[in-house]
């Protein structure tokens, strides 16, 4: 008993030692932070590796750590410093100096024909992180996914069909033609949809005449600078990058899909319209008898129901990059398919890319960027415009599709037996669609003395586009009768192959020379020269008499047979340079010159000259800035710009005449003979463009808070218009004429901030645009006026010209105005009676009553005026948040525009009913009817041919401001002390949601697509990144 009592002792004597000694080996630990320039630092974290142990600097920049192990190591992080990690080796006062993160300050921008560093930038510039957007987002359609990344940029989804693209505009729409920006893609000009978004590294947004004027003729529009991936010397790293979406329709309207409910509608308009009745109330009766019968024989659908489905899309990405000090490569394979919302609008693409770069010997390098892309597309959406257009018979009788897999017609006897579902309308198409797409650069690079650069390229791109089409007999079925309501033919079946073919040549060289004089002045000159070709070839052939519908070749076909064949070719050919100085890192300056000569102009407007001029200044840099440079000032800048930009998209012969073929009989013999077609303006030229850009970048408490605020003014000159000709030019089409001017001006501002708490990071950034867009020069007086919109001098672009609604007639006040307005209605000068002063039909009960705005005693179209700002909207907008802590992250995209909107009255949202056509529910909801209680919010509805209420009027001018919580995400990285046991440098896993919030008073589908289209997805998301 004794030895286990003492055996008790000795131990826990030698624990208390040891932990005694442990303690002893523990310090504490104490120093102060500072700058290099001496400058207290507070709130630097001080934490000690590998434990929960740790410290922030107080107002006095101390920090005080207790029980540091003798051998530990401090790491030290404070936002805009550089990161350290030091041991501590026994010491217990360590004074500590950060150097700044000059990472913001080295940032480098893409621009034409070369870099520049981000805070010596002269021209408005918005670079965008693609790269990493596009590993985590359901991005396959690239002009889509740029939505609010970049101030000035606008996009609109005018058709989000897979593999379609987005409409893209900088700055406002500045002209009446064609305001696309120029693409450009490693070098030469592509187009955005044939680079898969995983490939890119960076893309570069032109805005100003200072940044676009090296592009010179094509520049006007603003240029998109598109760089892709390289490799990087160093171990060969594999990344794969993949993601599942399931989409459906973003918004659905509501469409009247009770049977019985839709015929008495019907009825109701046709009574209002004092027309017979059109659905017998026998046929009514019997389908309410059988309202809870079989759904197939007694349908009660709506339009959605044979339009819209649930897709699952899918992703693939795999690249490798890696290299030596001699050789680097990258390459990649994607593989997208996105099955499309509406049936047979299904699309897959192939990608491979090789970017591959030699140094052969110091002074010299070569590279090779080859890609290859193969698209398939489903035929049907060659239909989707026509099925927009017709699929109003999609009425609530009609049968979607019975399970057996026929097709139902109306099972209505007294419908339009036409009737059927969209569904119907995209089968009416089978065959191919296949695009094959190469794009090769070949370039090297001379070095041979310090400070002189020659570069060379050749680039080579080939698309060719395969189409098959087989029209297909669409059987629609009375599953009461089990008999067709129209009856289909499969005789005379045609088959069409058709293929068109682009190829492109550009090849340019650049000469560049750069020294530092006087250790102050640094100069850089540069000069080149381009040429480039475009041929576009399309060939077309059809057969009649298909004798198998699986059948594809021309020769499956037995009957009469065409062909017919075009070629069109432009060439251009450019010298251009490039003068940067920069004097001490404060005073910045650059001239850009340009001159262009295109065989799309004759005479002297072949050629074309494009110069600009920009300068800054680093105000942070001047000694007097150093009291706030010390304290929170890192980089104020002043910018200004101003240069002249150029637009030739024209028509390749416009300035030459040209001859078409004709049938024509000489001596009772048909002959073939040419007519002038079109008639040659030999004065066409360019348009042309000036932009001013004043702007100030800033960045703030250690670069946490950085921004820009720029206003810009620019002016489109001699665009092209088609203008008045007399009728002796007979059927000859009238060339365009340089005759209108445009101007946009306005003001953006980008802010971000971006910051940390020991582990926690967090960021959020924000971009607001406002843009005013005016005609400056037109028609004079006259105006052009295309359904609602005009363009006329002193209005923004396609601004609306309508009526105005003053009231929906509702109560006997209301008709007692109408009838004092007819008893004093003007005498008619020439026959001295009272004139009809509602030349569009007297308003009854139910009917609009528009308002008189001239006061001459009339509604009539001379009443009409202009309301809104143009079909382009004023102010844009965009917010993004992220956060990242031990792993997880979080982010949230969010954009939207405002001061716009669109004139949206059609059949599927209107008060004039039609037979056999559908019925919108939130308009028949709201219309005015016999016994309404409450106030309607529509007119009565009325049958086709009483238009009344269908003058165009800003009753059916829409707002269609949106706002978009563009995409929700959060993710999680495995630590890497658990990927490393298997080989793996990353791990991440995502969940996400894209485009599933909108908010809007517009009535449609979908605010960003005009009028009825092919709407957005919103979309659930699952994903990995992975790397090794």
């Amino acid at each position: 008993m004794e030895k286990s009592i003492l055996l008790r002792g000795t131990i826990c004597v030698l624990l208390w030692i040891f932990s005694f000694y442990l303690f002893a080996q523990n310090l504490s630990v104490k120093g102060k932070v500072t700058d290099a320039k001496g400058e207290l630092l507070i709130g630097v974290s001080v934490q000690v590796e590998g434990t929960t142990e740790g410290s922030i600097t107080d107002a006095n920049g101390i920090f005080t750590l207790l029980n540091v192990p003798v051998d530990a190591t401090l790491k030290v992080t404070y936002v805009g410093m550089q990161t350290q990690t030091i041991p501590v080796k026994g010491r217990t006062s360590i004074d500590i100096v950060l150097e700044e993160d000059s990472e913001a300050l080295e940032e480098v921008v893409v621009v034409g024909y070369g870099t520049q560093k981000k805070v010596n930038l002269t021209g408005s510039v918005s670079s965008i992180d693609i790269g990493k957007i596009a590993t985590t987002r359901p991005i396959t359609n690239l002009s889509a996914g740029l939505a609010g990344l970049a101030p000035g940029l606008y996009v609109r989804s005018q058709d989000n069909d897979p593999g379609s693209n987005a409409t893209l505009m900088i700055r406002g729409q500045g002209t009446l033609n064609n305001s696309s920006p120029l693409i450009i893609i490693d070098g030469a000009e592509g187009d955005i949809s044939r680079v898969s978004p995983q490939d890119i590294e960076n893309i570069s947004v032109l805005k100003d005449a200072a940044s676009a004027s090296i592009y010179g003729s094509r520049a006007a529009n603003g240029v998109i600078l598109i760089t892709t991936k390289q490799g990087k010397s160093g171990k060969i790293s594999i990344n794969y990058d993949a993601y599942y979406a399931a989409q459906r329709v973003a918004h659905l309207m509501p469409f009247v899909s009770n049977s019985v409910e839709w015929m008495g509608l019907i009825n109701e308009g046709a009574k209002n319209s004092k027309q017979a009745q059109i659905y017998s109330d026998e046929n009514i009766q019997l389908w309410k008898e059988h309202a809870n019968d079989d759904p197939i024989l007694w349908p009660n659908s709506s339009w959605n129901d044979g339009v819209f489905r649930t897709a699952n899309t899918m992703n693939h990405n795999i690249s490798a990059s890696g290299g030596t000090d001699k050789l680097n490569s990258f390459v990649s394979f994607n593989y997208a398919n996105n099955p499309g919302i509406i049936e047979n609008t299904a699309y897959s693409r192939y990608s491979i890319r090789a970017n591959n770069k030699l140094q052969i010997t110091p002074w010299l390098n070569v590279g090779v960027n080859l890609n290859g892309i193969l698209t398939n597309k489903d035929r049907g959406s060659s239909n989707l415009e026509g099925m927009f257009e017709n699929s109003i018979l999609a009425i609530p009788t009609v049968t979607v599709k019975h399970p057996d897999g026929r097709l139902g017609g109306t099972q209505n006897i007294e419908d339009n037996q036409v009737a059927r579902s969209a569904l119907a309308y995209m089968r009416q198409t089978s065959g191919s669609n296949t695009s094959h797409v190469f794009n090769g650069r070949f370039f090297a690079s001379l070095n041979p003395i310090k400070g002189f650069f020659l570069d060379g390229s050749y680039n080579y791109s080939f698309y060719v586009n395969k189409l098959t089409t087989i029209p297909v007999p669409i059987e629609l079925w009375n599953f009461q009768t089990n008999t067709q309501t129209v009856p289909s033919s499969k005789e005379h079946i045609s088959v069409t192959n058709s293929e068109s073919r682009y190829m492109r040549n550009f090849m340019d060289v650049t000469a560049a020379y750069e020294k530092n004089l006087f250790d102050k002045l640094y100069f850089r000159i540069m000069l080149g020269g381009s040429q480039e070709q475009y041929v576009s070839e399309d060939f077309s052939a059809s057969k009649q008499d298909l004798i198998d519908p699986a059948l594809t070749q021309i020769n499956a076909a037995t009957g009469d047979a065409t062909a017919s064949g075009t070629l069109s070719d432009w060439a251009m050919q450019s010298y251009f340079g490039r003068l940067n100085l920069n004097l001490a890192e404060k005073y910045l300056f650059e001239f850009n010159f340009r001159r262009d000569g295109s065989s799309r102009f004759i005479g002297k407007n072949r050629w074309g000259n494009f110069p600009s001029f920009s300068a800054a200044w680093r105000i942070s840099e001047e000694p007097f800035m150093n009291s706030f440079r010390y304290q929170w000032l890192d980089n104020l800048k002043l910018r200004i710009s101003y240069g002249s930009l150029g637009n030739n998209a024209v028509g390749n012969y416009d300035a030459i005449p040209v001859l078409s073929t004709n049938q024509y009989v000489f001596n009772n013999i048909p002959t073939v003979g040419f007519y002038q077609s079109a008639i040659s303006n030999a004065n066409l030229s360019w348009e042309s463009t000036t932009v001013t850009n004043l702007g100030i970048d800033w960045d703030l408490l250690k670069n946490r808070l950085s921004g820009s605020i720029e206003l810009y003014n620019k002016l489109t000159d001699n665009i092209l218009i088609s203008l008045p000709a007399p009728d002796v030019h007979g059927i000859s089409t009238i060339p365009k004429q340089n005759a209108a001017k445009v101007r946009n001006k306005g003001v953006e501002l980008t802010l971000s901030w971006r910051d940390k708490i020991n582990d926690f990071n967090y960021f959020i950034g924000t971009n607001f645009t406002f843009n005013e867009n005016k005609v400056i020069k037109f028609k004079g007086d006259e105006y052009s006026l295309s359904g609602t919109q005009m363009i006329k001098e002193g209005l923004a672009i396609n601004t609306d010209y309508v009526l105005e609604v003053d009231r929906i007639v509702q109560t006997q006040t209301d008709l007692d105005l109408i009838q004092q307005m007819i008893e004093n209605a003007p005498l008619d000068t020439k026959t001295n009676v009272k004139m009809n002063p509602f030349p569009f039909g007297t308003p009854q009960m139910g009917d609009f009553l528009y308002r008189d705005i001239n006061g001459d005693g009339l509604v009539n179209s001379d009443d009409r005026v202009n309301i809104g700002r143009g079909s382009n909207p004023q102010l844009m907008y965009s917010i993004s948040l992220g956060v990242d802590y031990k792993g997880v992250d979080a982010s949230i995209s969010m954009d939207g525009v405002g001061n716009i909107k669109q004139y949206f009255n059609n059949s599927y949202y209107t008060t004039q009913l039609r037979w056999s056509r559908i019925v919108n529910r939130e308009v028949a909801d709201g219309r005015w009817y016999e016994g309404r209680t409450t106030a309607a919010g529509y007119p009565r509805f009325l049958l086709e041919g009483d238009n009344r209420n269908l003058q165009s009027s800003d009753f059916w001018l829409q707002d269609v401001s949106y706002f978009k919580i563009r995409n929700i995400q959060i993710g999680y990285s495995f630590p890497q002390n658990i990927i490393s046991r298997i080989d793996l440098t990353k791990l991440r896993i995502y969940g996400g949601l894209e485009n599933y919030f909108t908010f809007t008073k517009f009535k449609g589908m979908d605010p960003e697509v005009p009028g009825m289209s092919y709407p957005s997805m919103k979309q659930i998301v699952f994903g990995i990144n992975l790397s090794f």
